[in-house]
């Protein structure tokens, strides 16, 4: 019962968490669109969202985040754990090389996914007219990157301890970051909503396009 109770409290507070982080993008798409980027404050966003300045800050280190609705850059504890210690084996005919490949491709996705919604329209038009708000967005893909590929070289250095596994994480990861927009393509909803099989065919068309390769 009181493990009941708990998991309980828990989805109640991620679900307030989730309506206040709601309310505070909301409050900043629709300040920005009528005031403009440079004159909506964190003060103004805030009283619109019904809350102080202090729990703002909680949610969103600025304004340029709280109007792209970005969270900040982390990977979900379950997917760090999936990735660590796979719950399903192989797949059959699966390399261990393909395996760690599929395994980056899930980990990229659940993490990508975990930044934030998809961006409506009207936060598009924001961010046209304000380019300083694609520089914030490639400071979370960056910064999202080196938390990937820290947790890529600890998997890879368990499995073969060399010099060069930062570098073999990267390039696993750039790798996967193909996959993904490949598999986006197809699938725009892809991160929001990850298909299967829709990444699985994706891995096996790159893996026959480098087998081509001389």
């Amino acid at each position: 019962m009181q493990e009941s109770a708990e998991v309980a409290t828990v989805g109640v507070r991620d679900r307030k968490r989730a309506e206040t982080f709601r309310r505070i993008h909301e409050a900043a798409v629709e300040l920005t669109l009528r005031d403009g980027l440079a004159t909506a404050t964190v003060t103004d966003i805030a009283e619109r969202a019904g809350i102080s300045r202090r729990t703002f800050f909680n949610y969103f280190p600025c304004k340029e985040d709280a109007v792209l609705g970005l969270s900040e850059p982390q990977i979900p504890a379950h997917a760090i754990e999936a990735f660590l210690h796979p719950a399903l084996p192989p797949s059959d005919g699966d390399t261990p090389g393909k395996e760690r490949f599929r395994q980056a491709l899930e980990l990229t996705v659940t993490t990508m996914a975990s930044l934030g919604s998809s961006a409506s329209p009207q936060v598009h038009a924001i961010a046209a007219a304000n380019s300083e708000l694609f520089d914030r967005v490639r400071e979370h893909r960056d910064a999202t990157q080196e938390l990937l590929v820290n947790v890529l070289t600890e998997r890879i250095s368990e499995e073969n301890r060399s010099e060069n596994t930062a570098d073999s994480a990267r390039a696993l990861l750039l790798l996967a970051g193909a996959v993904l927009r490949f598999a986006h393509a197809d699938n725009p909803g892809i991160l929001e909503n990850p298909d299967p099989a829709a990444i699985k065919k994706a891995i096996s068309t790159f893996i026959e396009a480098l087998k081509d390769i001389p």
